[in-house]
């Protein structure tokens, strides 16, 4: 039997203990936040291990994957061997971003639904809240949600509709999350110069604080609080986690090969090839040894002739003796004797 789970119930009620502590919706925000990041914060740091681990260990996986190129079964069950035996998991380093997503929607929608006022209805509704609540009774009376100068439930967009005055904490806390979110991609790409000499990773690293720049100015206000506390939270997390994970001397030996990849893809940017080039692998390479095709499309010219007499000779010249000689050609004797007649 199908047993419907209700995931927002437990942060709201969250969002509303932390209400009772601190009556501001702005800092009940941000306190729900700084939890939901300090319990994720284990997972973080053993992703981050198990994702250095991985890149300190690509050349044996590089090795095992051209040993069994040509046998898929076999390339599967000595890489999990290889995972078991080194104490890897592969998902690890993706799993903080697989339980941040749902994490997030979820905030998402509760945030959102402390500010839902029915059809015909003047004041909040707050949806997921325990009705005899702090949190529940503030908003049923109002229908803003203030905090720091600024309305809650509205956007910087919808804000500057109003006034310009009226934009500006929006705008202050967005260029918040915009400068967060450069900082955390400089330290995360200073720790892989590999990352940061290909082109196609670096557009994609710089793309992030764009986006989430972008999401900031239609998002409600509340919801730019949780991207701008996470992004500080993040901040500090990484500055840890390269002052410990990245301060070993595993990890040292690490950066220093990808230091000096780097620098190799630099002095040989036609080595790296193109973005299709990468796509496709050895597939978009030249083939070395085939034969380019000739003026007339048979293939090689310096293949040999029919007759077997060697490849890449000449054809002898007809009523010539034999001689490979072409007949247009004579000795610098011949000339000489003709100079003198």
């Amino acid at each position: 039997m199908f047993v419907a789970v209700d995931f927002f119930a437990p942060f709201a009620q969250a969002l509303s203990f932390f209400y009772s502590l601190v009556p501001n919706y702005g800092i009940a925000i941000a306190m729900l936040t700084l939890a939901v990041m300090i319990v994720l914060t284990p997972l973080t740091l053993k992703g981050t291990r198990s994702m250095m681990i991985m890149q300190s260990l690509q050349p044996e996986m590089k090795k095992l994957q051209a040993q069994y190129k040509d046998d898929r079964q076999k390339l599967n069950e000595e890489m999990l061997k290889f995972y078991r035996e080194n104490n890897i998991n592969p998902l690890g380093g993706c799993l903080p971003l697989l339980i941040q997503l749902p994490v997030f929607l979820i905030l998402y929608r509760v945030i959102a639904g402390l500010t839902y006022i029915p059809p015909g209805g003047t004041n909040f509704r707050p949806k997921y809240l325990d009705a005899s609540s702090l949190l529940y009774r503030d908003l049923s009376k109002t229908d803003e949600m203030r905090a720091f100068g600024m309305n809650l439930a509205e956007s910087a967009t919808k804000a500057l509709s109003h006034s310009f005055v009226s934009v500006l904490p929006y705008l202050i806390l967005i260029i918040g999350v915009a400068a967060t979110s450069i900082i955390q991609q400089r330290q995360i790409s200073g720790r892989n110069p590999a990352a940061a000499s290909n082109p196609q990773q670096q557009m994609l690293m710089k793309l992030g604080p764009v986006m989430i720049t972008g999401f900031s100015l239609i998002a409600p206000g509340g919801l730019v609080i949780y991207f701008f506390v996470s992004n500080l939270y993040r901040v500090a997390q990484q500055a840890l986690i390269s002052r410990t994970i990245y301060n070993t001397p595993e990890a040292k030996k690490l950066l220093e090969a990808q230091h000096r990849e780097a620098e190799a893809k630099k002095k040989n940017p036609a080595a790296q090839g193109g973005f299709f080039q990468r796509m496709l692998g050895d597939a978009a390479l030249p083939q070395i040894g085939k034969a380019k095709p000739g003026a007339n499309g048979s293939g090689d010219k310096t293949s040999p002739s029919k007759g077997g007499t060697g490849a890449g000779k000449p054809p002898a010249a007809k009523g010539n003796g034999g001689r490979t000689t072409p007949s247009g050609s004579r000795s610098a004797a011949a000339r000489k004797k003709k100079r003198r007649k």
